[in-house]
């Protein structure tokens, strides 16, 4: 190997020339985003039910299409609500399916099979599966009193941008439909005698596209244009009605004719305090740089903005300013690591030596980058974070490689002996314990689910980096250091010789006291635990509030709103509230990649405030939550910033199950209690809800049969006086536009004047509904909750600043235990502790993998169980290091911090493999165990003092960065590998002294 690379010196330095440019071009070129894309998993299935109770769309709806879906094998859950006129079931895929499109097909043909028991009258039937695409901008559309003109002006903008590239879709929100109304007037239509459904049938005759065809005259064709469908509004008010009596009177004479918004009620959005239409741009990820995106969108946008006038466009979201920030920032800790290592390795190797082992950094980074974007890579925070990690570790081979070529040659070696000696004895334990750390990344390389798919980029950034390394430590990094290093003269006056040479007699004269201290220390380490906090995810680092409003089930989206249009009034009077946006009947745009989406909820608001810091978010948190219990007390409110990790309603979430209902209740209820009086927990809830009241018409059939009538004719009359029933569509614009026919109050309409209604037979006879109907009034549930086909409930809860999940639960537990749940009911962990679970549980199934390469990597270096067992005492002992260094830093232990754990089994057992490999070429050499370990800790000192060094240099500053993801990882890494360093250079050789006495032996040729 070595000859061959004598002999190709010029044909490798083109090689790693040319990778080195590619990671130049493919830096420039590669797109850009600020957090990884997840697979489509998750999914929405929407079905409209007009006029149905909430039992009634459980029962009809619900029921029958969670039936089907339990066939679908790739689904791991669906969970649904029922509510009035409407379903909302909430998907999700098995976290082990990357290819999604073939599950989502027979999810449709389910939804097809359900259709099929469905009633006749359930209306559309929807599936969103891109669920959890976010919009990469936000704009809002505003200078206009009237929605509908807004709502113009937006699809006028959605058509000038969607032609610009990287764009995959673009929605409105906030938007309005409109609708023709035709509101008869009952007194009228019985004064002339007609019905309801002739009018409707007049409408259907005069209304219809018929086209004319064409005549040839002189060679040309003339089109032929019949009027036969409606021109204008005016027409619609003009059309003749015929009376029993064979005269017509005109539309307008039975019915008020106008033009508006669509009934009911739609979601509502609003920009700092002024009603607006939002036109959320949703970028293509993973071919497209979202910078380069926005400043596409930005140019493009004032190049028409004066057509818009003066209508005015503003930006609400805009996720390429934070993709651009956060990329910087993690770029400007990348540039000052490289500085931080630079100047330690400078200091620790000299001038020379530090210069070649430095070179290798710009070159295993670029390299990198370049295959890591011919493999489809994104630059996003995540790589870029991998990328930092492997810093430290990345040059710990060329530390090896050029310290060992450098002894040599003041040994007084030629050149190219040296570059064979060190290479020969050191390319098997480097391979090794690079083996080591890339089996260590393995599980989170291989595991599934959302928290791994965040994760991702840390492993495949760390295993490229870390291999491009070794490649270049035993090629190019030899070749240079065979050329540029000289023999020093002063060798004895190294600093660190004379604390190696005091480390290796420790080591020979006490190993027992050595062995002792060490498991005390791990004793009082584990013993720090109870004091560490627990959290799975950190909360995100923009200064941003949610406030999440709920108001009753059954709650009309105009009560909702005036209760949020109150709550952001006071918000307003706030000195630290910069923006407050408002979202009613739904939960706004996805801004954020984990926020949660609740469609179609008329009793449901978000609030959104920009605070001037993330400091200042924390006291706008107390102030809201002051506020509503003092003033508003009637409000259920939630108050929080932006989360990190995969998407959940709470921290802490219990789901409850039960058969009876009421049983049920008692258990929400109980648990609720519980939860609310555990200590640092805020903002508890649950969704059981106080139910509506319903008037029930019991239609007498002999008495409506008498006068021609059925049930069903009193339902659809009852049906058209509120919602109305869509008679005809005009068809004078870009979309038809309904013409719905209701009564003038619609669903305002007043209960008296609901009970004295006429409902008209085929005759077209008016027959008073007191006359074939009695009525009851009863209590209904406003909302039925199923997972997968079974009623269940759900209780959540925040949690203060400093409290963990795990808290929460303990004293749900201990309360559970003095006062039980009553028989037959069954919890579920929801929140953090589930996606904990998921998280650490995706870990456990790939960690058998990554333990057997660990293995095979040692036992190939070793050929020795009691060796490897010694080298992975370093795991335990580095626990030394994590406990207390979480503790001081004041960081939580959670899935980042985990994340630090798993670096670390990878980083500490490399000290303990090259510690190992020369104690063992020692003993090789007739040694016995006490010289050949004191040899080994005194050869091995430096380059592990300087490779720890390295390593914790590199991560300082993302120890001391803003953000809130890394720091617990940096942490952990940091106070674990300093412990384990100082440990693996007294314990790990002590140790060896008591189990180690010859040299691994050679097989023996026995006879047969």
């Amino acid at each position: 190997m070595v000859a061959r690379l004598l002999q190709c010196q010029r044909l490798l330095g083109m090689v790693v020339t040319m990778l080195c440019l590619l990671g130049v071009a493919a830096y420039s070129t590669m797109p850009r985003q600020e957090d990884p894309s997840f697979p489509y998993r998750a999914g929405m299935i929407t079905v409209q039910y007009p006029g149905a109770s909430a039992d009634d769309v459980e029962r009809l709806v619900l029921q029958p299409l969670a039936d089907e879906l339990r066939q679908v094998e790739e689904l791991n859950y669906s969970q649904g609500t029922a509510r009035t006129g409407v379903a909302l079931i909430r998907l999700r895929l098995n976290d082990d399916i990357y290819d999604t499109d073939p599950a989502w097909d027979r999810v449709r043909q389910a939804m097809e099979r359900a259709r099929a028991d469905f009633p006749d009258d359930v209306a559309q039937m929807s599936l969103d599966d891109r669920l959890i695409d976010i919009p990469a901008i936000v704009l809002a559309v505003s200078g206009s009193p009237s929605v509908t003109e807004l709502s113009k002006a937006a699809e006028r903008l959605k058509q000038n941008l969607a032609d610009i590239p990287g764009v995959s879709r673009i929605e409105l929100e906030g938007d309005a439909d409109e609708q023709i109304t035709l509101a008869l007037d009952d007194a009228a239509l019985f004064r002339l005698g007609i019905s309801p459904a002739r009018v409707m049938d007049t409408l259907a005759r005069r209304n219809q596209t018929i086209p004319g065809g064409f005549v040839v005259t002189d060679g040309r064709r003339l089109s032929v244009l019949p009027n036969s469908e409606f021109a204008s509004i005016e027409a619609i008010r003009a059309t003749p009605i015929e009376l029993p009596d064979g005269s017509q009177v005109p539309l307008a004479a039975a019915a008020d004719v106008w033009r508006g918004p669509a009934e009911p009620r739609q979601p509502e959005t609003w920009y700092d305090g002024e009603r607006v239409v939002l036109v959320s741009i949703i970028m293509e990820e993973g071919n497209t740089d979202a910078i380069r995106f926005g400043e596409r969108i930005r140019e493009r946008m004032e190049s028409v903005r004066g057509e818009f006038q003066p209508i005015e466009i503003r930006e609400m979201f805009f996720q390429p300013d934070k993709v651009r920030d956060r990329l910087d920032n993690l770029a400007w800790s990348l540039v000052l690591s490289v500085l931080i290592i630079v100047a330690v390795v400078f200091t620790g190797m000299g001038i020379r030596m530090g210069l070649l082992v430095a070179s290798i950094l710009p070159m295993v980074a670029l390299i990198s980058i370049g295959l890591y974007d011919l493999g489809g890579g994104v630059l996003h925070q995540i790589a870029v974070i991998g990328m930092v990690i492997s810093l430290g570790i990345l040059i710990d081979n060329a530390i090896v490689i050029v310290e060992n070529i450098q002894g040599h040659l003041d040994a007084g070696m030629r050149r190219l002996d040296a570059l064979r000696q060190a290479v020969g004895e050191l390319a098997g334990p480097l391979g090794a314990s690079t083996g080591t750390t890339l089996a260590a990344f393995a599980p989170l390389l291989l595991s599934k689910g959302g928290a791994a798919d965040f994760t991702r980029g840390v492993p495949v950034m760390i295993m490229l980096t870390l291999s491009v390394s070794y490649l270049l430590a035993i090629s190019a990094v030899p070749l240079l250091a065979a050329r540029f290093l000289k023999p020093r003269r002063n060798v004895g006056g190294d600093r660190l010789l004379g604390l190696a040479q005091y480390l290796g007699s420790l080591v020979s004269n006490y190993p027992g006291r050595l062995i002792a201290a060490g498991t005390l220390l791990v004793a009082i380490s584990v013993g720090l635990t109870p004091f560490m906090a627990q959290q799975f995810f950190p909360n995100a680092d923009r200064p941003r509030v949610v406030v999440e409003l709920y108001m009753p089930e059954g709650t009309d989206q105009s009560r909702t709103s005036e209760a949020a249009a109150d709550l952001e009034k006071m918000i307003r009077t706030q000195p630290n509230a910069l923006e407050v946006h408002r979202f009613v009947g739904f939960t706004g745009p996805s801004f954020y990649y984990n926020l949660q989406r609740a469609p179609q909820s008329p009793n449901r608001a978000r609030l959104v405030i920009r605070t001037p810091t993330l400091a200042d978010t924390t006291e706008m948190i107390r102030w809201v939550r002051a506020h509503v219990k003092d003033e508003m007390p009637e409000l259920d409110v939630t108050v929080g910033i932006l989360g990190q990790g995969p998407p959940r309603a709470a921290p802490v979430a219990v789901r409850v199950y039960h058969a009876n209902d009421q049983t049920r209740a008692e258990a929400v209820e109980q648990i609720y209690g519980l939860l609310r009086g555990t200590e640092g927990t805020v903002d508890v809830r649950h969704d059981l809800d106080i139910g509506v009241p319903s008037i029930s018409i019991n239609v007498d059939d002999a008495t409506a049969a008498r006068y021609g009538l059925t049930r069903a004719d009193v339902a659809q009359s009852l049906y058209g006086q509120s919602f109305g029933v869509v008679a005809e569509k005009y068809r004078q614009e870009e979309d038809p536009i309904p013409l719905v026919l209701r009564s003038r109050e619609g669903t305002s309409l007043s209960l008296s004047r609901l009970l004295s209604v006429n409902i008209y037979n085929d005759r077209g006879d008016a027959i008073p509904l007191s006359a074939v109907a009695s009525v009851e009034t009863s209590w209904e549930p406003a909302a039925r909750y199923l997972r997968n086909g079974v009623r269940m409930n759900t209780v959540t809860a925040n949690l203060l600043t400093g409290y963990s999940f795990s808290q929460a639960l303990d004293g749900l537990y201990s309360g559970l235990e003095k006062n039980p749940l009553p028989p037959g009911t069954r919890i579920e962990l929801v929140g953090d502790a589930e996606g904990s679970g998921d998280a650490n549980g995706a870990l456990l199934t790939a960690a058998p993998i990554g333990i057997l390469l660990l293995l095979f990597f040692l036992l190939l270096q070793f050929n020795s169980f009691r060796r490897v067992g010694i080298i992975l005492l370093t795991v335990p002992l580095a626990t030394v290091g994590i406990f207390p260094g979480l503790v001081l830093s004041d960081s939580p232990f959670g899935f980042q911090s985990l994340l630090g754990v798993i670096a670390l089994v990878g980083i500490v057992v490399n000290n303990a493999i090259v510690l190992l490999d020369v104690m063992d070429r020692e003993l090789a050499t007739g040694e016995d165990i006490r010289n050949a370990v004191r040899k080994a800790v005194e050869q091995r000192t430096r380059p592990i003092l300087l490779t720890t060094a390295t390593t914790v240099a590199g991560l300082l500053p993302l120890a001391f960065s803003s953000s809130t993801l890394w720091p617990p990882m940096a942490w952990a890494i940091i106070s674990g590998l300093l412990a384990s360093t100082v440990l693996t250079l007294l314990v790990i050789p002590a140790v060896c002294t008591q189990l180690i006495k010859t040299p691994v032996p050679e097989p023996e040729n026995a006879p047969a």
